[in-house]
């Protein structure tokens, strides 16, 4: 039996067994179209996003000068904690043009295009950031050596090796993939009369909060199954790249849920649009300050001495003794040029094992 519609001809909407919906109605009475997906974080207003949105950038601006500070410290620096800096300087900028939007009280279609992308984004790259961390962890415990808290030896594991660096691989890929459907899901807000296109955005959203949730997920069960299996690996650095990735997980989860709500005017105060106070009250409180609590961990805490990586993190292969005796040579020669040693220093050739 098909649903039964009820139109109530004094408004926007129309009602579905007693439950409103974000439909919009046909003039003849004959067609119902998709609303538009809700804004994640509703639209500015000055009440609720003028606070919020001053307060993160006061707390990402704070973090800046830091994370600054320690890029000049060699001890701190890699690509990792490059890209979380870069990451902390576009937030305060973020959010000063949303509180600025919030005075207003009116915010430019490009504005709100801007946002949703950097919602969409942000938890997403900061998840591609703690694999990147949790790759070279996992690595070097492969390796042989004296294990943790152990007088024997850990055979070394190049196979396992191999498919940690694929399955990472895999991985990073599929952040980019995320990123491609997080930008092509927020670049159009659609109109409540599109149908098509409104699902279609609606579907890249999902698609590329998945693949979010799918990167912190992964890492999780990888660092966990390999503080089981691997004997030599770093229990402090799994547990502090856990907090990360179980941080990263809430942002997923949240968007998850309030994607599904549609509505036929992004601009109304309603629960639908996401612009209620609670509605705003929960998204700062959800999907915000898990990122903050990130990058400022990163920038407490020494990630580069905790995941004991160096500037590339996990970029040398070495899943074989002879390729592991080819990269010792040419470190030694490279820091024999440093010296002021005429050698060459011609990077290794590295086979894949098939």
């Amino acid at each position: 039996m098909p649903h039964q519609v009820i139109h109530d001809p004094t408004a926007s909407t129309s009602v579905l067994r007693g439950h409103k919906i974000g439909v919009s109605w046909d003039p003849s009475g004959l067609l119902l179209n998709m609303s538009i997906p809700s804004l994640v974080g509703g639209i500015s207003l000055r009440p609720y996003d003028l606070p919020g949105a001053t307060v993160f950038a006061a707390a990402y601006g704070l973090l800046v000068p830091l994370l600054v500070y320690r890029l000049f410290d060699a001890r701190w620096r890699s690509i990792v904690f490059i890209q979380a800096t870069i990451f902390a300087i576009e937030r305060p900028i973020m959010f000063s043009l949303r509180a600025s939007a919030a005075v207003k009280n009116s915010e430019a279609p490009g504005l709100t295009k801007y946002f949703q992308a950097a919602f969409a984004l942000g938890f997403l790259g900061l998840a591609h950031l703690v694999l990147n961390l949790a790759r070279p962890v996992i690595v070097k415990a492969t390796r042989g050596g004296p294990a943790s808290g152990n007088d024997y030896l850990a055979v070394d594991q190049p196979r396992r090796r191999y498919w940690y660096r694929r399955g990472g691989d895999f991985l990073t890929v599929a952040h980019f993939v995320g990123i491609a459907f997080g930008i092509i899901g927020t670049v159009s807000l659609g109109s409540a009369n599109e149908t098509g296109p409104n699902h279609t955005h609606q579907v890249d959203r999902y698609v590329s909060c998945g693949i979010g949730l799918l990167l912190s997920g992964s890492v999780i069960l990888a660092l966990i199954w390999a503080s089981i299996t691997l004997p030599r690996i770093d229990h402090r650095a799994v547990r502090f790249l856990l907090v990360l990735s179980t941080l990263l997980t809430i942002p997923a989860i949240y968007r998850f849920v309030v994607m599904r709500h549609t509505t036929p005017d992004i601009h109304a105060l309603t629960h639908q649009a996401l612009n209620t106070g609670a509605d705003k009250a929960a998204f700062y409180a959800v999907h915000l300050v898990p990122e903050w609590t990130v990058i400022f961990l990163v920038a407490i805490f020494n990630t580069k001495d905790i995941c004991q990586m160096d500037f590339l993190g996990d970029r040398m292969w070495d899943e074989t003794p002879k390729e592991r005796e080819r990269l010792e040579e040419w470190k030694r020669k490279r820091a024999a040029k440093k010296s002021g040693l005429e050698l060459s220093t011609k990077p290794p050739h590295f086979t894949l094992i098939p």
